[in-house]
């Protein structure tokens, strides 16, 4: 939980508290359910507004997370099953089945957003055939951010930015889409009403009884906020939308350009690009790249092994290691779920002809290295479907901090790369609050707030050319690059 303060001229950010947040298993109708411990996610919150109510007035509050995972409730707000996480596998046939029956070229034409096993409809459509019936014994569908306001104010609502991402949301209308909505076997009624995140007026006060669990004042409001992170982050990103690229780098590498409408291309279908909305009616035109996931699971497997060491030192390890030896297509389903990275690194590698790492260094640089190529990737293809002529990137998020990728990402792309905040997904959620007191209509004067306070649009790092002449040889090379 991040504090923001907004001031004339002025943007500072403290860390409130910071609690685990990593989804756990659970036998749930004869299947290894994976899901969120919610309880301990929700006693971390309400210790971090302790905290914030320890440390003077509070003007308002905003809520995001990640995409797609949605509490299902009933009646009087308790969850009828445990929310379920979406690296979880239960989505596989669902995925195959509803895309087989309507046809890629229906769901994208409708939707924009492209086909991630995880997305929220094929969750739901996974619920629809769960033997316990779960969608039966629901009254409402919220999505993450939005389950934490019902509990924090009362509020039943989707926020469009993190609607945007479940592929049940028309592009042209921006409203929930009936037609796949049912064939996820999905009732309406579960679809709560949208709203827009630059709207002025609070979803609602803050409950006395978590007023006085927390100390906070009754009835502080909680905002609309974009509450999807990646759309946060985007709006803290200090980009020109006319010349710039972005990548919210963490988890997962965002990478994308900021439009005013979808492009639903048969070009755009085919290379998988998502549209999804973004601040003040913008469109996040992007490419998931699988980012440092792969890092934080070798990370995990060498202090399993005895082997714990900070990133700092990985880092190291990784320069020191042959460049471009070993590369993988980060985003194949065998990187994706939870496990023993380090093998299936290897064995992707063998896959693909290329000689297994042989060294905690090897599968760090491998892991780097695979991720600055796929980004490149990313950009070739959002360039050429939006029409683009980028003249920069921009990395936000924790992974800017991470001088070592962002070389390589310049590296790849050919293209300077220019930093700014590391905690860009909590300034875009205050942006928004800010945004909304101030009466403010538009990104512009947002982002000049950021690019003040982070010293400028100059870049942090150039392309190398041997360098980058090195990595396309190295991108040829592999077959998922020429797809």
């Amino acid at each position: 939980m991040i504090e923001v303060r907004i001031g004339a001229g002025e943007l500072r950010t403290s860390e409130l508290h910071r609690f685990a947040n990593a989804p756990v298993t659970a036998p749930h109708a004869d299947t290894t359910l994976l899901h969120w411990p919610i309880e301990q996610i929700w006693a971390g919150i309400l210790d971090g507004l302790r905290t914030a109510a320890r440390g003077g007035r509070v003007d308002s509050i905003g809520i995001d997370s990640w995409a797609v995972d949605y509490a299902l409730i009933d009646g009087h707000g308790e969850l009828v099953r445990p929310i379920a996480a979406y690296r979880d596998p239960r989505t596989r046939e669902p995925f195959a089945r509803l895309r087989a029956s309507l046809g890629d070229d229906e769901i994208y034409r409708r939707t924009g957003i492209a086909f991630q096993p995880f997305n929220t409809i094929y969750q739901l459509a996974a619920d629809a055939v769960d033997p316990t019936r779960p969608l039966d014994r629901a009254d409402r569908m919220l999505l993450l951010p939005d389950y934490i306001a019902n509990r924090l104010c009362g509020a039943v609502i989707a926020e469009r930015t993190n609607a945007s991402t479940t592929q049940l949301l028309d592009a042209r209308t921006r409203c929930w889409c009936p037609r796949l909505a049912a064939a996820a076997g999905a009732p309406m009624h579960l679809f709560p009403d949208l709203i827009d995140a630059d709207s002025a007026e609070p979803l609602g006060g803050l409950l006395a009884d978590i007023a006085k669990a927390t100390g906070l004042a009754v009835g502080t409001p909680i905002l609309a906020v974009n509450s999807h992170d990646t759309a946060s982050a985007v709006l803290a990103a200090p980009i020109d939308p006319a010349r710039d690229l972005y990548i919210s780098s963490g988890t997962w590498s965002l990478v994308g350009a900021e439009l005013r409408a979808a492009v639903t291309s048969d070009e755009a279908r085919t290379a998988n690009l998502t549209n999804e909305l973004g601040a003040f009616g913008s469109v996040r035109f992007l490419r998931n790249v699988a980012g440092l996931w792969l890092v934080q699971q070798l990370e995990a497997g060498f202090a399993r092994a005895g082997r714990a060491r900070s990133w700092t030192e990985l880092v190291a390890l990784a320069q020191a290691a042959e460049p471009l030896r070993s590369l993988v297509d980060p985003d194949e389903p065998r990187l994706f779920e939870p496990g023993d990275m380090a093998e299936r690194l290897r064995e992707a590698c063998s896959a693909q002809g290329e000689p297994p790492p042989d060294s905690d260094g090897a599968l760090v640089r491998c892991a780097l290295d695979s991720i600055a190529l796929a980004t490149a990737r990313a950009v070739e293809a959002i360039t050429r479907a939006g029409g683009l002529s980028p003249s920069r990137i921009v990395i936000v998020g924790g992974g800017s901090a991470n001088g070592f990728l962002n070389q390589l990402v310049a590296d790849a792309t050919g293209l300077p790369v220019t930093t700014g905040p590391v905690e860009c997904t909590a300034i875009g959620n205050a942006l928004t609050q800010h945004a909304a007191l101030e009466g403010i209509d538009s990104a512009a004067p947002l982002r000049t707030i950021v690019r003040t306070a982070s010293g400028g649009d100059a870049p942090d790092r150039q392309p190398e050319p041997a360098m980058h002449a090195r990595m396309q040889e190295a991108a040829a090379r592999l077959l998922w690059c020429r797809s």
